[in-house]
């Protein structure tokens, strides 16, 4: 689970480990990843292993995906999960905002998915593969034209690899989590 550590992705860990899944967190702050392994080992009592990685880093993703199967004997399950916001609105945004969250969310996603697909691929067991997407990229929200094009970048990049994928018996879905509240009304 890509960015496995905090939020939505602790969450997602802590369910898995709870249900008897070995589990990868990667992250990139090491100390930080380091502690949540070891709490989501506590709390669940499961098979939690923390593993410092940049998604957007091709060698940090392969490595990743090549110690997971060496620890655990094979991967069945990728979470694109890593993610980061530089909100602003476009008249404002600039280069580097722009280019920082498209390389973590698109890129990050198609590098772990790469290395993973060819592992999925080379075990015959097919497998499946989630992206976060968001209702940012669906339909839209103020102050994130970089992270809106990201995560409907994903969404396209999911329905795709979905097509390809069933002939493998690699199912790949997206998961566009919202929230609503009195907090959210506006």
């Amino acid at each position: 689970i890509t960015g496995g550590s905090d939020g939505l992705g602790r969450a997602t860990s802590r369910r898995f480990a709870s249900e008897g899944a070995k589990v990868v967190i990667c992250a990139r702050r090491e100390e930080h990843l380091m502690q949540a392994a070891e709490d989501l080992r506590k709390e669940t009592n499961g098979s939690v292993l923390g593993m410092k990685a940049d998604v957007c880093k091709a060698e940090d993703c392969t490595k990743l995906i090549d110690q997971t199967v060496e620890e655990f004997g094979g991967i069945d399950i990728l979470i694109n999960n890593a993610g980061i916001l530089r909100d602003r609105s476009f008249k404002n945004m600039t280069d580097d905002e722009w280019d920082a969250v498209v390389e973590v969310h698109l890129k990050g996603s198609y590098l772990a998915t790469k290395h993973a697909w060819k592992e999925m691929l080379e075990q015959g067991d097919g497998g499946r593969i989630i992206m976060t997407s968001s209702t940012s990229g669906l339909i839209g929200n103020f102050g994130q034209t970089n992270y809106g094009a990201a995560k409907a970048g994903l969404a396209g990049f999911m329905r795709v690899l979905a097509l390809e994928g069933m002939k493998y018996g690699i199912t790949v879905n997206v998961l566009a989590p919202g929230a609503l509240s009195r907090m959210t009304e506006d």
